[in-house]
């Protein structure tokens, strides 16, 4: 007969054995050194979530360059390794990683890329010709205004063009998930470095009869973005941002906030990746509060997630935060030395426009503001121009308001940045917007601007027009 007490640790040993080396065929194992003197001293792996990097684990860099991680896998895909080489101003090599259970992955990183080793590599051959590619694109969107269309468009027809569609379209290994998640990081690379590159700052532009077909040929007119991978992807939601950003400059899309978006979300098809593309042009966006209240009119239903749920509940806290306060009771000139009062047009909704005579995007909107004053002219809508220039400059502003024959009240502020309505505003650029309901509070103490349409529809819903 066994002898229970022999039998119950030997299979306790055995199940223990088994946990273990279950927990640690879960484990990845990463090793690397840099070949060179590199500054840093800690080393970054990312993984992705909602198209956006989070710190997954992190580890020093030892005198001699040598940096080592042993991490959980929970769900295949690709991770990333920062030690700085990312930012922006640098970009001159990306080491993305397709991470899963069991790996053996060693790296000997050079200055401009790096080698690729170890026992059990997975797919990271295949991951590593795509990040060489990357690289040759990073040239192009590295903040470098020297950099210009005319070494990037010869690029766009060059023999390396037509290599990269045709690692694309060799990927074809087992793992579908896999290639299917590999030939949608090439494509994002490619079109994101199409669409970025012409929002960096650039010494020279091209004409439009410069600007290659590639571009007619990559807008889509219906569905652009279906997959949800696009969220595992560390420029997925930068991919899309720069997509929709470009066309709508060309005439594309509304260059409205809110009817932009509103097409945006219409060519996409995933619920999860609209409320990602939301969530992020709410962040980024320097919304206006009506701006905003008009975009949760339809965007509301897609935040579904705890993280929208937070991010809007305290986005709303700073957002309102002044509406319905009461306005400054400031006292000004007008252009016939007549002390003019906020308190003066109680009883009004009142739009002030904050401006000097020196400031070439204020006069970009003057025309725009005119337009705004004759439509409204019959309504309970009070407009104000304040100058902010310079008190020495005060018949500078009295010509140029007689010269350009503005209308509205015309005030000019007793000290410019340093008048009390531009400290209590902390107006420290200009145009800068008011806009006041009918007993003097706060809508908004940065209003839309004239030129953007959206103020329109704001105007005619407060006047309930």
């Amino acid at each position: 007969m066994k002898n229970p007490k022999i039998y119950f640790l030997v299979c306790s040993l055995m199940m223990a054995y088994i946990s273990f080396a279950t927990k640690k065929d879960n484990f990845t194992t990463i090793r690397g050194h840099f070949d060179y003197a590199e500054k840093a001293t800690e080393i970054t792996l990312h993984h992705v979530k909602d198209g956006t990097l989070e710190p997954y684990a992190s580890s020093k860099i030892n005198t001699e360059g040598d940096f080592g991680f042993s991490v959980p896998i929970v769900e295949p895909g690709f991770y990333y390794l920062d030690y700085g080489q990312m930012a922006p101003k640098r970009m001159y090599q990306l080491i993305r990683l397709y991470l899963e259970p069991g790996l053996d992955i060693a790296l000997e990183i050079n200055k401009r890329s790096y080698e690729l080793n170890g026992k059990k590599v997975g797919h990271n051959k295949l991951v590593h010709q795509a990040n060489e590619i990357y690289n040759k694109l990073a040239v192009f969107i590295a903040f470098n205004p020297r950099v210009s269309y005319e070494q990037f468009y010869p690029f766009l027809a060059s023999e390396e063009m037509s290599e990269i569609t045709k690692f694309s379209n060799s990927i074809n290994t087992k793992d579908e998930e896999f290639n299917k998640l590999l030939k949608l990081a090439v494509q994002a690379d490619v079109e994101n470095t199409l669409f970025l590159f012409n929002r960096l700052p650039r010494t020279t532009h091209p004409d439009p009869s410069d600007v290659p077909s590639i571009y007619e040929e990559l807008f889509t007119d219906g569905i652009k973005f279906s997959d949800p991978n696009i969220l595992r992807l560390e420029n997925g939601v930068s991919w899309m941002e720069n997509y929709f950003f470009y066309y709508s400059f060309h005439g594309k899309y509304s260059r409205s906030n809110v009817q932009g978006l509103k097409d945006y979300l219409s060519h996409i098809s995933d619920d999860r990746v609209k409320e990602v593309l939301v969530r992020e042009t709410v962040k980024r966006g320097k919304l206006k509060p009506f701006e905003y209240d008009k975009i949760m009119e339809f965007s509301r239903e897609y935040m579904v997630s705890e993280t929208s749920k937070n991010f809007l509940l305290e986005y709303e806290k700073d957002l309102h935060s002044e509406a319905g306060q009461s306005g400054f009771n400031f006292s000004y000139e007008d252009i016939d030395g007549k002390m003019v009062s906020f308190s003066d047009f109680r009883g009004k909704y009142v739009y002030i426009d904050l401006w000097a005579t020196w400031c070439g995007p204020c006069k970009k909107q003057i025309p725009y503001l005119k337009e705004l004053e004759e439509e409204y002219a019959d309504d309970n809508i009070e407009f104000l121009s304040i100058s902010l220039d310079k008190p020495a400059d005060k018949e500078k502003w009295k010509k140029f308001v007689k010269d350009n024959n503005l209308t509205g009240v015309q005030l000019v502020a007793d000290k410019a940045f340093e008048s009390a309505v531009a400290i209590n505003y902390s107006i420290n650029a200009i145009p800068r917007f008011l806009l006041f309901d009918t007993e003097g509070k706060i809508i908004s103490s940065d209003a839309i601007r004239p030129s953007n349409p959206e103020l329109k529809s704001q105007l005619d819903s407060i006047l309930k027009k």
